[in-house]
Protein backbone atom coordinates (compact mmCIF):
# COMPACT_ATOMS: atom_id res chain seq x y z
CA UNK A 1 0.00 0.00 0.00
CA UNK A 2 1.10 3.33 -0.89
CA UNK A 3 0.77 6.74 0.84
CA UNK A 4 0.18 9.70 -1.20
CA UNK A 5 2.37 12.95 -0.53
CA UNK A 6 0.53 16.20 0.34
CA UNK A 7 2.69 19.18 -0.88
CA UNK A 8 1.24 22.85 0.35
CA UNK A 9 0.28 24.60 -2.72
CA UNK A 10 1.77 28.18 -3.02
CA UNK A 11 -1.43 30.92 -2.27
CA UNK A 12 -1.21 34.18 -2.95
CA UNK A 13 -0.22 36.16 -6.03
CA UNK A 14 3.35 35.60 -5.42
CA UNK A 15 5.97 34.40 -8.34
CA UNK A 16 7.96 33.17 -5.82
CA UNK A 17 5.26 31.09 -4.40
CA UNK A 18 4.40 29.70 -7.69
CA UNK A 19 7.73 29.00 -8.98
CA UNK A 20 7.75 26.93 -5.49
CA UNK A 21 4.94 25.42 -5.80
CA UNK A 22 5.66 23.84 -9.15
CA UNK A 23 9.40 23.13 -7.73
CA UNK A 24 7.44 21.09 -5.25
CA UNK A 25 5.20 19.40 -8.27
CA UNK A 26 8.65 18.94 -10.33
CA UNK A 27 10.17 16.66 -7.48
CA UNK A 28 7.14 14.76 -6.81
CA UNK A 29 6.72 14.04 -10.58
CA UNK A 30 10.67 12.89 -10.92
CA UNK A 31 10.17 10.82 -7.48
CA UNK A 32 7.20 8.64 -9.06
CA UNK A 33 8.75 8.06 -12.12
CA UNK A 34 7.26 10.36 -14.63
CA UNK A 35 8.84 9.73 -17.70
CA UNK A 36 10.74 13.23 -18.90
CA UNK A 37 8.82 13.57 -22.01
CA UNK A 38 5.27 13.61 -19.89
CA UNK A 39 6.80 16.18 -17.32
CA UNK A 40 8.06 18.49 -20.24
CA UNK A 41 4.52 18.23 -21.94
CA UNK A 42 2.90 19.09 -18.59
CA UNK A 43 5.46 22.06 -17.89
CA UNK A 44 4.78 23.15 -22.15
CA UNK A 45 0.87 23.44 -21.36
CA UNK A 46 1.47 25.38 -17.62
CA UNK A 47 3.63 27.89 -19.30
CA UNK A 48 0.52 29.08 -20.74
CA UNK A 49 -0.97 29.45 -17.87
CA UNK A 50 1.73 30.19 -15.47
CA UNK A 51 5.44 30.52 -16.63
CA UNK A 52 7.22 30.67 -12.73
CA UNK A 53 5.03 27.31 -12.07
CA UNK A 54 5.88 26.12 -15.51
CA UNK A 55 9.80 26.84 -14.97
CA UNK A 56 9.64 25.48 -11.20
CA UNK A 57 8.22 21.87 -12.30
CA UNK A 58 11.48 21.54 -14.68
CA UNK A 59 13.58 22.76 -12.45
CA UNK A 60 12.16 20.23 -9.66
CA UNK A 61 12.02 17.57 -11.60
CA UNK A 62 15.38 17.97 -13.63
CA UNK A 63 17.10 18.56 -9.64
CA UNK A 64 15.28 15.15 -8.45
CA UNK A 65 16.08 13.37 -11.46
CA UNK A 66 19.71 14.33 -10.98
CA UNK A 67 19.83 13.54 -7.69
CA UNK A 68 18.57 10.31 -7.94
CA UNK A 69 21.34 9.71 -10.76
CA UNK A 70 23.98 10.74 -8.87
CA UNK A 71 22.77 8.33 -5.70
CA UNK A 72 22.32 5.20 -8.11
CA UNK A 73 25.96 6.26 -10.22
CA UNK A 74 23.99 6.29 -13.11
CA UNK A 75 24.21 10.10 -15.30
CA UNK A 76 21.60 12.63 -15.18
Amino acid sequence: MTTMSIAPAGTGDSADNSWEAGYTDGELAAITGLPSRRAHARASMADQYDPDYAQGYIDGYLHATAVNAARTGGTA
